[in-house]
């Protein structure tokens, strides 16, 4: 099938139907009736509830030695486990150059820094600079 859309909204729309936020919705619904939960209470949840290791090899499939040590030097920063997950989330999604413990290092730096010392924080800043 040939895509004739100009925006990806357009192509999305015409590939599925229905628009991204119509789409969004749905996805929002299931998992409601799934868990009982939004998909930020979900999230909150998931990363609270989870240490960087676990969160790691859940999201990666595997955790090396090298990730092991980048977690141990995170939570000596003062880094609280649910921060760091936000933080190895945030990362694994913007940097195009792959998963380098000394940039999630130097991001853990700044967001002590910057006061970002809860997943609310971090959640905020993350949605602030997500396409900076």
């Amino acid at each position: 099938k040939i895509v004739h859309g100009k925006t990806p909204e357009e192509r999305f729309k015409e590939v599925y139907g229905i628009t991204i936020e119509e789409w969004k919705a749905k996805e929002e619904e299931k998992l409601k009736a799934q868990t009982g939960m939004s998909p930020e209470e979900w999230y909150i949840k998931q990363v609270n509830s989870s240490t960087p290791i676990n969160y790691l090899k859940s999201r990666n499939g595997a955790v090396s030695e090298n990730d092991v040590e980048l977690v141990k030097d995170l939570q000596a920063m003062g880094l609280n486990d649910g921060v760091i997950n936000v933080l190895l989330d945030y990362v694994g999604a913007v940097s195009r150059i792959g998963f380098v413990h000394s940039l999630v290092k130097e991001m853990g730096e700044h967001w002590l820094k910057e006061n970002i010392l809860t997943i609310e924080s971090a959640k905020v800043f993350v949605r602030e600079n997500w396409n900076n």
